[in-house]
């Protein structure tokens, strides 16, 4: 059995260092378009590093498909290996938006699973939510599909498709939203007059013991948060005026719109 790997980006590399970690370098086969980046990646992880697919280097019966491309490169890319693709074989699909009826019309198959992993792969500590059709896929496929995912790390089955564009604007953007904020917290600190090396390990620290926090004390967010603001304290200045700025309904509004994206990108 080997794993194809199309598209070698920020998540299809972040996928590929997680499988290294179970799977030997001859059992992966990494499709990547861009020349430039293939002996780079031969060097990087050892695997078979290929152009395109071909009549040499076929996906069959018992081989896994990651697609992993760009969404606005999904038809194409699809169309490219619909040819050398076994209707036997299992594909699983991290692309953003792509539904998979749109995918079994392309790829003539309908052993397709849809999943969104985030940057978390890359260390093992993915949050994944996923989504199959439970009469394609045999317990064998579903037992190897979701082997796969659990070594990205967590993983959540979802239960209807369209779910899966909530769990790219929740998860697959998350990171930049944490990232986001923690940006804002450090620059106030710079120019509270801290170093911007110790402002960004203050930060990354309170981010570290805070989601550490949470996940062994079991209490919600809204629980902490209330925790640990005191009345008139320093906490509830700050919140306060979060508050009156109106930051958790463009909190809001900017992860639906990241959702409404991934709907858009899928039709």
């Amino acid at each position: 059995m080997r794993i194809f790997v199309v598209g070698v980006g920020n998540l299809g590399s972040a996928i590929v260092r997680s499988l290294m970690h179970s799977y030997a370098p001859k059992d992966l086969v990494l499709v990547e378009r861009a020349a430039g980046d293939r002996a780079a990646l031969h060097a990087q992880h050892g695997c078979h590093v290929v152009g395109e697919l071909s009549d040499e280097c076929r996906v069959d019966a018992g081989d896994l498909l990651i697609l992993s491309v760009k969404p606005q490169d999904a038809i194409q890319a699809c169309k490219s290996l619909a040819p050398f693709l076994s209707p036997h074989a299992v594909v699983l699909s991290v692309m953003a938006g792509i539904r998979i009826d749109t995918l079994t019309e392309i790829l003539n198959t309908k052993r397709i699973v849809r999943a969104m992993p985030n940057l978390g792969a890359s260390i093992d500590e993915s949050a994944t939510g996923y989504y199959y059709c439970g009469t394609t896929l045999t317990p064998v496929d579903v037992e190897h599909v979701e082997s796969l995912i659990s070594r990205l790390g967590k993983r959540w089955r979802i239960e209807r498709e369209e779910i899966i564009d909530a769990i790219t604007a929740v998860a697959g953007s998350g990171p930049a939203y944490l990232c986001w904020l923690g940006e804002q917290i450090e620059r106030v600190a710079v120019e509270s007059g801290i170093s911007q090396e110790d402002a960004h390990a203050i930060v990354l620290q309170t981010f570290r013991g805070t989601a550490l926090y949470l996940e062994q004390s079991g209490q919600t967010f809204g629980e902490l948060r209330r925790r640990v603001t005191s009345p008139q304290g320093t906490t509830a200045a700050a919140m306060s005026l979060l508050s009156d700025r109106s930051a958790d309904t463009i909190m809001r509004e900017a992860i639906s719109a990241a959702c409404a994206r991934a709907r858009e990108l899928g039709s």
